[in-house]
C-alpha cells in the first residue's frame, strides 16, 4: 500500500488508524463491512488532505475508491446511472455537496451519497438527508461511523438500482396491460377484471400474460412486489 502521511485534523489519530490497520491484516479472513461485490466508492472533496485520508481508511478495509477534486469533475467523467456510492464534501467552491446531491434527485441516479461536514455544517446536513443522502459523516472521519454509513449507503444503493429496474419493466406496459396490472394489485380474478375493463376473460388473460413476462414475474406475488415497490 501507498505511505500517506495523515493529519490529525481529519482522522481521529494516527494511533487509531495503524491500530484499524493492524486489526485488519490480522483478521483478513472476517467477512467484510460491505457484501463482496463491493460497490466503489467515490471520495469527492477540493482538499487533498481529506481525499488521502479517506482514501487510506477505505482501502485499510479492502474497498474500491476513485477519487476527485470537485463534483464538477466526478460528473464529467462518472455515469451516474451506475451501481457506487458518493463520500462527498458539503462545502465545495464550484458545486457544492447539496447542489450534487439535487443532481442525482434530478436524474433518479441510484448512487447514495455521504456527506462530509465539518463545524457548523450539521443543519445543512440534515437537510441533505432530508432529500435522499445516505448519512454524513463529521470531521474528523471515525472508522466506526464510516463502517456503519458505508453499509447504509450501500443497502440505499442497491434498492434503488432495483426500483430503477422495475421502473425500465414497467414502462414497457401499454396503457392496457397497466390497467389489468393495477387490477391484479387490488387481488382481483380475471373475471372481475373482464367485467371491470368491459372485455373478455380471454383478452384479459393475453394481456396479465404480457404483464407478467415484460415485467420479468414468475409469480403474481412477484408481479404484486414489484408494483408495491413502484407505489402506483
Amino acid at each position: 500500500m501507498t505511505s500517506y502521511h495523515i493529519t490529525p485534523y481529519h482522522i481521529e489519530n494516527e494511533q487509531e488508524c495503524r491500530q484499524d490497520s493492524s486489526e485488519q491484516s490480522a483478521n483478513k479472513n472476517r467477512p467484510t463491512i460491505m457484501t463482496r461485490e463491493a460497490l466503489v466508492i467515490h471520495i469527492i472533496d477540493d482538499e487533498e488532505s481529506v481525499r488521502i485520508s479517506c482514501e487510506f481508511l477505505l482501502d485499510s478495509l479492502g474497498l474500491p475508491t476513485q477519487v476527485w477534486s470537485s463534483a464538477t469533475e466526478f460528473l464529467r467523467q462518472v455515469d451516474i446511472r451506475s451501481s457506487a456510492i458518493i463520500i462527498s464534501d458539503l462545502m465545495m467552491p464550484e458545486m457544492s455537496g447539496q447542489a450534487l446531491q439535487r443532481h442525482l434527485n434530478k436524474y433518479d441516479s441510484p448512487m447514495a451519497l455521504i456527506a462530509l461536514t465539518g463545524t457548523g455544517e450539521i443543519g445543512d446536513a440534515v437537510s441533505m438527508l432530508k432529500q435522499g443522502a445516505a448519512d454524513y459523516l463529521e470531521k474528523p472521519i471515525s472508522s466506526q461511523r464510516l463502517q456503519e454509513a458505508l453499509v447504509r449507503a450501500q443497502r440505499l444503493t442497491l434498492d434503488r438500482v432495483q426500483l430503477c429496474t422495475i421502473k425500465a419493466l414497467y414502462a414497457q406496459l401499454t396503457d392496457k396491460e397497466r390497467q389489468v396490472a393495477d387490477e391484479l394489485l387490488q387481488g382481483n380474478i380475471n373475471k372481475v377484471i373482464a367485467d371491470h375493463l368491459d372485455v373478455s376473460v380471454r383478452t384479459i388473460e393475453v394481456h396479465r400474460s404480457q404483464v407478467m413476462k415484460k415485467m420479468q414475474a414468475q409469480h403474481v406475488s412477484e408481479l404484486i412486489q414489484k408494483l408495491v415497490m413502484l407505489d402506483i
